[in-house]
């Protein structure tokens, strides 16, 4: 990854406050300068897609549903000033009927649309029957501000969720090979603990928060990416279960299981699981370059070893400790070797 994205990624805030920044002084010159009437509204709306959300994905669904929702909006409540002027009630009574039918739909799929429909109702129509002139401003300084905020996103120090996700990924491949390392040398049998010592388990807390924080972008990751967003879900999911197999892997008090013997023993174990180890380090620079080789089930020595015979297996109790410490090294390779794979399609799209 590049010294300016990485950058760019750890200072979000800062780069989301400059492009803030010029998009409300910009507006605010716009309104002053022109003396447009009822000019705030130009800044609410900036506020209102801007805020929350600094993710192009986030910006163009929230400006999309503004838009939308203030064209509908504006057309149900300039509709109501053809009620003559002499019949204000009945103007009252149709406008309240239309912010309810609009407040209904807030609870549907598109609330947000749906919102801004029925405050827009509100803006336009809201001051009476009389108040025609103003709500045509109104929906033009809404209009025009939603499409000035949309643009500064797109070309004012843009930030991608998509980028920030392959960073995380990036992260969690480091800090796999980081845990997935230290269990190997505390498996490693010129490296065990001294008995006495209380066994304390690690636990790879670092991997779930950048799950929950990938989570989180995933729905903006969705929108920047439709075409091929299947692949950073199917991502995820890979991440999940590598976190899983991972967790269950170092917070298990190996030494006390009757299988320790067994797997300390077994020819080649701790250096096929080194070797995964690096492996996972190796696909977190590719990640980083953006150019993944996919890597097939053969290709992992890990996934070659050959337990010992069956006739030296006899005792139930250490089998178990000792086939199940094989099945979760095992399935991270193979959940390794998937992730490469998806990985690697991905950035073939790019």
């Amino acid at each position: 990854m590049s010294q300016y994205r990485a950058f760019a990624i750890q200072h979000t805030r800062l780069f989301y406050m400059i492009r803030i920044s010029f998009v409300m002084t910009a507006i605010l010159l716009i309104v002053r300068v022109f003396e447009l009437p009822y000019g705030y509204w130009a800044l609410i709306t900036a506020v209102t897609i801007l805020g929350t959300i600094p993710f192009i994905g986030g910006v163009l669904t929230k400006a999309n549903q503004r838009v939308w929702g203030t064209v509908i909006g504006g057309a149900v409540g300039l509709a109501l000033f053809l009620v003559p002027e002499q019949y204000h009630w009945t103007h009252h009574v149709l406008f309240l009927g239309a912010l309810l039918v609009a407040m209904y739909f807030t609870q549907e799929k598109y609330a947000y649309a749906a919102l801004m429909v029925a405050i827009t109702i509100v803006v336009v129509a809201g001051g009476g029957p009389a108040d025609f002139d103003a709500a045509t401003w109104r929906i033009l300084n809404v209009a025009w501000a939603a499409v000035f905020s949309v643009l500064s996103s797109v070309f004012i120090f843009p930030s991608r969720a998509t980028t920030h996700f392959l960073y995380m990924l990036e992260q969690f491949l480091q800090q796999s090979a980081k845990y997935y390392h230290q269990h190997n040398q505390h498996m490693h049998p010129n490296g065990n603990p001294d008995p006495s010592t209380p066994f304390e388990p690690l636990h790879a807390d670092k991997l779930s928060a950048l799950i929950d924080q990938q989570q989180n972008l995933l729905p903006h990751v969705q929108k920047e990416t439709q075409a091929h967003s299947n692949l950073y879900t199917n991502i995820l999911l890979i991440e999940k279960r590598l976190y899983a197999d991972l967790e269950a892997l170092i917070s298990t008090h190996w030494d006390a299981q009757q299988g320790k013997d067994k797997i300390s023993d077994m020819p080649g174990l701790m250096e096929t699981k080194e070797a995964l180890a690096l492996q996972f380090q190796q696909l977190a620079e590719q990640v980083a370059n953006k150019s993944v080789n996919a890597v097939l089930l053969e290709d992992i020595s890990l996934l070659q070893l050959i337990p010992k015979g069956h006739d030296e297996l006899r005792d139930d109790d250490s089998d178990i400790s000792y086939f199940g410490y094989l099945w979760l090294n095992r399935e991270m390779a193979r959940q390794f070797a998937h992730l490469t794979e998806v990985s690697s399609k991905l950035f073939r799209y790019q």
